[in-house]
């Protein structure tokens, strides 16, 4: 039988309605339009003012690493770690979530060639299998310069196991790091090394790199040729985004300046910032702010980078502080990414024709909750709250369409910690 969700506003991806309703079952959405009250002949869900919505989408996220070594030093199995994560992104209104694997040789932790090709074919095993709640992708990330990796990577991409894929550059002197002091903080900061042991990580970065941006162009045709989106990590200023456009990338992940950010826009490339960035109001680098590139029109998605919970609330924080219109902070973790993964599921949209991927959004509280997840169809994740009286989208204090707040200026102008 299908169901009809009703009794609350809807974004379909595209258009925010005050009262709305969809119809589906597991074949796909059936119908999604305004209006009250159920549709006759159908299994009516009272979704009781919730926001109904596309499952968010996410592109990016390393977070399995941290599940999987949640101290340094201390590893929990990879499958047990999967699974775990798995439930906690139901619990956070993600229906499609792309795990970002890095390939690199020598680096510190878990990413080695070896032990991220196994984490992707887990992740694949484990989305295959019909155990998971929501869907799993893979976005694998290419080190420049490495050479072990640069052979495992290329493998995987022509077997197919690649949703997409990006190249980073942590060189210091750009990108991330632009400073050898940057890189030396983060480094002996999170993997404990001495500076001596950092220096020599950046002198063998800074010499493979003029050689190591040639097999990147081998990378890139190879994604070409197997219909794989390219994206670019990092970048800092308009000539690197040229560059990376002229590679084939079309989209710019965490840009470390508006200038980047704006060159990616003009170039037609999507432009990818972090939600824990908007949620904390600064960078984790000070570099962008993301809030200030959403408030400028230059971004197109959100992804939740390491936390995945702050994909759910990045579009409300947007909407209150940054007066940030709901539909554009809405579509920032629906449609905005979704159109990347076509070629592998069309989601994002509340539309007939697509799979039923459905969350339910309560906004009442200071940090909206999920109330329910439909994955395919399937109601994977529901939350019962202890009280039944829920008031309605429009009232919540922080949904008001047009109330600028005194935290504006933050979004106006460049956030500097």
């Amino acid at each position: 039988m299908r169901t009809c969700l009703y009794g609350g506003p809807l974004f379909d991806g595209r258009k925010l309605y005050e009262q709305g309703r969809i119809v589906f079952d597991g074949t796909g959405v059936h119908e999604a339009h305004p209006g009250e009250g159920p549709v006759p002949g159908t299994l009516a869900v009272d979704v009781r003012g919730g926001l109904i919505l596309p499952g968010l989408v996410d592109l990016h996220s390393d977070v399995l690493e941290k599940c999987i070594e949640m101290r340094p030093g201390v590893l929990f199995e990879p499958d047990f770690a999967l699974a775990a994560l798995d439930r906690r992104l139901a619990a956070s209104g993600i229906t499609t979530f792309c795990h970002a694997i890095s390939f690199a040789d020598n680096e510190l932790g878990l990413r080695s060639p070896q032990r991220a090709a196994t984490l992707v074919r887990l992740i694949k095993a484990f989305d295959n299998s019909g155990q998971s709640s929501v869907r799993h992708r893979v976005h694998g990330r290419f080190e420049v310069g490495s050479d072990e990796a640069r052979v495992i990577f290329d493998g995987l991409l022509r077997d197919g196991l690649f949703d997409m894929v990006s190249i980073m550059d942590h060189t210091p002197g750009q990108g991330q790091f632009r400073s050898f002091e940057a890189f030396h903080r983060y480094y002996s900061g999170t993997y404990k090394l001495s500076r001596e042991e950092t220096a020599s990580m950046a002198a063998a970065k800074v010499h493979r790199r003029p050689r190591a941006w040639r097999d990147v162009g081998r990378i890139a045709e190879t994604a070409r040729r197997c219909g794989i989106p390219l994206l670019s990590h990092d970048d800092d200023s308009r000539e690197k985004v040229a560059f990376v456009c002229d590679l084939g990338a079309c989209g710019s992940e965490f840009p470390v300046t508006a200038e980047a950010a704006q060159e990616a826009k003009d170039r037609s490339m999507a432009v990818l910032v972090g939600a824990p960035n908007v949620v904390r109001g600064t960078s984790a680098n000070s570099h962008l702010s993301a809030r200030h590139a959403v408030a400028q029109g230059l971004t197109s998605a959100l992804v939740s980078d390491y936390y995945p919970e702050c994909l759910l609330q990045a579009p409300f924080v947007l909407h209150r502080l940054c007066a940030v219109p709901m539909e554009t902070a809405l579509a920032h973790v629906t449609s905005g990414p979704a159109h990347l993964l076509d070629h592998t599921i069309p989601c994002g949209l509340l539309e007939p024709g697509r799979p039923a991927d459905i969350a339910v959004i309560q906004t009442q509280s200071s940090w909206p909750q999920v109330a329910q997840l439909w994955v395919g169809g399937r109601l994977v994740y529901e939350a019962r709250p202890k009280s039944t009286e829920v008031p309605c989208f429009q009232s919540a204090p922080h949904m008001e369409r047009n109330s600028p707040t005194k935290e504006f200026s933050s979004c106006s102008e460049p956030h500097h910690p």
